[in-house]
């Protein structure tokens, strides 16, 4: 049988070992060839401190390149890396030196800008980096802060230790304890009674909410005031620090509480004393004694309570508006201007006030009595102005009003379609024997938020040659402040 010696067997292992060696060698020397067959570029970092030549570049986690030299430049560190001929950074690439875990080999780590825009060329520097973490400034604030918390720890136990101060502690907790539990015990006996004034305060919050809503300017100035507020609670807190350092020497009433048992006697005495006011309080002593045992008291309150959420909420429906509208008659010549005032004190009730300037004026009637015998003559006073007075109730799409009609009785009915964006109206008023009434129809179609057009047909049965196609323009806008004053002006009861 064949056989090897033990100095062939030695001899074939270290030949296989060389072949091994020499590939990995070859693939080492492939790889390194290839990035040579690269481009380089250049950053310029603060500080380069633990990073060797030939580390890493990755981006994402994936080697592109290796740094190829680091020299110093005007005071900070000038890297060159050799990136991977298939590997294209945008120009508004960010650099960043990073480590691999806390104590791990630093490397360079790449990433891409904009996809899309300009790429680098060769030799050409990557403009943005980041500020590469410090790992011995962070271990000294580190042990600063340990410092700092050994300090605290020392002047705490110097504080609570021995005695005298465990029994003031003591003392202060049995205080703090027979307080609260009075303090739920009178909670728990008026349970029902905080729950309904829970309630109204809910529904009083609710609509100030909305009224908020309806108020972002003002909201907006709010919060300006709170960032200024958050800048002097900032100087505050600074304030603050240097009071508990003044604590910690004994300064103050506070400090005096902490270092002298006397300052901790009066405190004692101070609990002991609002111990007492609370039994008072569960007792129906006092008014708020009152407030907690009286149900007399209470339903007082949730009475007034719920008188301001009804006028927070009347004031809330309540609604105004201003109108404008002005109509050319195109037979006539002439143009009729209308100024309302709609209060609006619910959804769907309303009143209108305005007055009417008419070209034709106001009609009139004069009696004239010539050798005995009464002749009645029609006039029209130009310089006389007419009024609107009237009254309305919405039903769904449909709105019948009623009341003085260009200063005579009438009635009128809308029609609302497209999510109130058009109306239809009908008008009847001027009702006289001797004389047709006058009769209006027309409608107003909402262009803009608020501008309105209005188109119609006047007076289209009139006796008296006074009918008139006619065309305009409606200007309509909310106003707040006019229903804020009409809803705090005082209503008799």
């Amino acid at each position: 049988m064949f056989s090897i010696s033990s100095e062939a067997k030695v001899g074939l292992f270290v030949l296989v070992g060389l072949i091994i060696l020499g590939y990995m060698s070859f693939q080492v020397g492939k790889q390194t060839f290839s990035l040579k067959k690269g481009y380089t570029l250049d950053v310029v970092f603060d500080s380069a401190a633990g990073l060797d030549r030939d580390a890493s570049v990755q981006i994402a986690g994936v080697e592109v390149g290796r740094v190829d030299a680091i020299s110093l430049k005007d005071g900070k560190a000038l890297v060159r890396l050799r990136m991977g001929a298939n590997v294209k950074l945008e120009k508004d690439a960010i650099a960043a030196i990073k480590t691999h875990g806390i104590l791990g080999e630093k490397y360079v780590e790449l990433y891409p800008g904009t996809h899309g825009a300009d790429v680098l060329g060769p030799g050409e520097r990557i403009a943005k980096t980041e500020r590469p973490t410090d790992i011995d400034k962070l271990l000294h604030q580190i042990g600063m802060i340990a410092d700092d918390i050994r300090g605290i720890t020392g002047s705490l136990n110097r504080v609570l230790a021995g005695q005298a101060g465990e029994e003031a502690i003591k003392s202060i907790l049995q205080n703090a304890k027979d307080f609260t539990k009075n303090l739920n015990d009178v909670i728990v006996s008026n349970e029902t009674a905080l729950h309904a004034a829970l309630e109204n305060t809910r529904r009083l919050t609710g609509n100030l909410n909305l009224i908020v809503n309806r108020n972002d300017e003002k909201v907006t100035q709010v919060m300006d005031n709170l960032k200024t507020a958050s800048l002097e609670m900032e100087k505050t807190f600074t304030t603050l620090s240097e009071i508990t350092g003044g604590v910690n020497r004994g300064e103050g009433t506070l400090g005096q509480l902490i270092k002298d048992k006397t300052t901790a006697d009066k405190l004692n005495k101070t609990l002991a004393s609002l111990q007492e006011v609370t039994e008072k309080i569960n007792e129906g002593r006092g008014s708020i004694g009152k407030l907690i045992n009286d149900d007399e008291t209470v339903k007082n309150l949730n009475e007034g309570l719920a008188g301001i959420n009804r006028y927070v909420t009347k004031a809330e429906q309540f609604r105004t508006f201003l109108s404008y509208r002005g109509e050319y008659l195109f037979e006539k010549s002439n143009a009729k201007s209308y100024l309302d005032v709609r209060i609006q004190p619910t959804q769907d009730k309303f009143y209108i006030l305005g007055i009417v300037s008419d070209p034709k004026g106001r009609r009139t009637t004069r009696d004239y009595i010539t050798g005995g015998v009464t002749t009645r003559v029609e006039e029209w006073d130009r310089n006389g102005a007419l009024f609107n007075l009237q009254i309305g109730k919405r039903y769904r799409d449909l709105v019948l009003r009623g009341g003085f009609l260009e200063s005579t009785g009438g009635v009128g009915i809308d029609y609302f379609a497209l999510n109130d964006k058009l109306k239809f109206s009908f008008e009847a008023f001027d009702f006289n024997k001797e004389r047709r009434a006058h009769l209006k129809a027309g409608l107003e179609y909402q262009l803009f938020k608020h501008l309105y057009l209005t188109a119609g047909w006047d007076d289209f049965i009139s006796d008296q040659d006074n009918r008139s196609i006619y065309g305009g323009v409606s200007i309509r806008f909310e106003d707040d402040d006019l229903k804020y004053l009409l809803t705090s002006t005082p209503i008799p009861k």
